[in-house]
Formats: C-alpha cells, sequence, structure tokens
C-alpha cells in the first residue's frame, strides 16, 4: 500500500484519427488548424483518475477526478439524448442505425432509427436479466449478463458476427445464445468488446476469444470464423481487451499492451501500413498499464506512474 499523501498519476495516450480533435484534450478548443492523425501514441491527458468512459468516430469521453472531460465532436458523437445511457454501457448505437436500449426489468428495446425513438419499428426483448455490457457493432448487437453468459443479434446476412447458430426457434434478429461460450475451461465471460463486424469476449481466467467477419473483407485476425475461437497473442494471459473497425487493442497479465489490424489512420501506433501479427506497443518503464481501449479508428492506453508524483 502507498504511503499517505503520496499521488500516483494516471495518464492517457492516444493514437489514430484525429479529424474531429479526438484524441485531443489539452490543445485549445478555438484552434482553426487543420488536425493530423496521431501516428504514434502519444500522452494527451493526465490526473489522478483516467476511465475512457465512450470512444466513437468523432469523439472521446473520459472520466477524470475532476469529471467528465470531452474531446472532439461531442454533439455527434453521443446521439438520440441517450449520453447517460451509452456511458453506463446500457444502450448502443449499430453502424446501421438501430438503437438498444435495456432496462433494469429484464427487457431490452430496440429501434430501427435514430436520433427519434419512436414507436413504429420499435422491438421488445424481455427476459434477459442482469445485463452489465450492451454493445453494438456495425450490423447488430451483443449483450453481457452478470453470469457470464453472452447473447447476440442482427443482420442475417452477416451471420458471422452472431457466433451462433441461426434457426426457426433462434432467428438472426432476435438475442440468442453463444452457447459455445458455455462451460469454458478458464471460467465464464468478463468482459465483451465490438465493433465492425468482430466480436470478442474475455473470460476469468484471462482466456480471448473471437468470432465475426465480413465476406468481403479481410478479418482482423486470420483465424477469424462464425464462432468463437481462443485468440492467441504470443501466448500470453490477456487482463483488457477492446476492438475498433478493423484493428485490436489488448492488455497482457504481464503489463503489456498489443496490437494487431489496419493502421491506416494511425491507430495502431506502428510505423507499418498494417500487421496480421500481434506487435508489442513500447511505452515507458516508469509507468504501468492498466487499460486499453480502442475506438472505430483509434487507440487509447490507460497507464499509472510506479513512482509517486
Amino acid at each position: 500500500m502507498a504511503p499517505t499523501g503520496q499521488v500516483y498519476k494516471m495518464h492517457l495516450y492516444a493514437a489514430g484519427l484525429n479529424a474531429w480533435r479526438q484524441l485531443e484534450f489539452l490543445s485549445p478548443k478555438s484552434s482553426t488548424e487543420e488536425p493530423d492523425d496521431i501516428a504514434a501514441f502519444q500522452k494527451v491527458l493526465s490526473d489522478e483518475l483516467i476511465e475512457v468512459q465512450y470512444a466513437s468516430l468523432a469523439c472521446t469521453i473520459v472520466n477524470t477526478s475532476a469529471g467528465l472531460q470531452y474531446a472532439g465532436s461531442v454533439d455527434d458523437g453521443i446521439e438520440c439524448g441517450l449520453k447517460e445511457e451509452l456511458l453506463s454501457s446500457t444502450a448502443a448505437i449499430a453502424g446501421n442505425g438501430c438503437v438498444a436500449i435495456y432496462n433494469e426489468h429484464g427487457v431490452i428495446i430496440q429501434h430501427e432509427s435514430q436520433p427519434r425513438l419512436t414507436q413504429e419499428g420499435r422491438k421488445i426483448f424481455p427476459g434477459i436479466y442482469d445485463i452489465i455490457q450492451l454493445l453494438a457493432y456495425d450490423t447488430g448487437f451483443v449483450a453481457l449478463s452478470r453470469d457470464g453468459k453472452v447473447w447476440t443479434w442482427g443482420d442475417e446476412r452477416y451471420s458471422a458476427t452472431l457466433g451462433r447458430e441461426v434457426t426457426i426457434s433462434s432467428p438472426a434478429d432476435s438475442p440468442g445464445l453463444v452457447e459455445d461460450l458455455e462451460n469454458l475451461p478458464s471460467g465464464k465471460i468478463k468482459k465483451i468488446a465490438a465493433a465492425g463486424y468482430t466480436i470478442i469476449a474475455l473470460t476469468e481466467g484471462h482466456d480471448l476469444y473471437a468470432w465475426g467477419g465480413h465476406p468481403s473483407r479481410q478479418p482482423i485476425l486470420q483465424t477469424l470464423s462464425d464462432h468463437p475461437i481462443p485468440v492467441d497473442v504470443k501466448e500470453n494471459d490477456i487482463l483488457d481487451c477492446s476492438v475498433g473497425e478493423t484493428h485490436m487493442i489488448v492488455l497482457t497479465t504481464g503489463g503489456d499492451a498489443y496490437t494487431i489490424g489496419e493502421n491506416s489512420n494511425g491507430q495502431l501506433g506502428l510505423p507499418s501500413q498494417k500487421t496480421v501479427e500481434w506487435v508489442k506497443i513500447p511505452l515507458s518503464p516508469r509507468e504501468a498499464i492498466v487499460g486499453v481501449r480502442a475506438g472505430q479508428r483509434s487507440s487509447f492506453i490507460v497507464t499509472k506512474d510506479t513512482h509517486p508524483a
């Protein structure tokens, strides 16, 4: 335990698309210069508390000791008046415009469009309790319950993202249980992430699973399929994970961050255009990596000083 009075600062590093200044927390808001993408991880914020709450194509919201800090075009990034629900992971907006909202009564309500949530095109899915994460990808949704169960639903034309069989009793457009994630050797699923056409899931025992893909696009992982498969990150156990539109970033239990995928906007923080192999991200040895997060075309690394400020 740290001696009383010692403060260990936390830091946020970012790389990737910056067209809306969504990676800039410290620059003057009135700047009229055209922003550049960030092609190598840069420190963009420091505070006693840093938690990336929301990262979209246009904006980033971070929780700090002084409250929420915003970067980018927030009005474009937080749609439908769902800011509070999006930040608490009880609502999600898919790439096709559909909106899903979970309430405390075991009901998921889906609207076919946003920003106006009307009765037209509304679907109600009852009987799914204790949801702790509700996320979206381009054509659908994925939900995780407190007991580690994972449900998916979406467009049947992109059934690989469902990670399950589509049947009459379990159609694509209604929440269906991903049975391949039941009774895993390393325990139940504790976290999910989704973006583009890829979904990943992390177990309590630090194993990572992935599934998805688009019929006409190169998958992030060469082994990606329409059912969950284990992901080998240089034989490391995984502590944290996230996925963007065409890339992934993970944190190992050994404290290293690795990334893989496309790098067209610098989201890997690497000089190469893309990588099909996991690559370790070098950071200062005076800081310990405590979390990772991917935006659609960006990446974030949260660190903590190993010595007090």
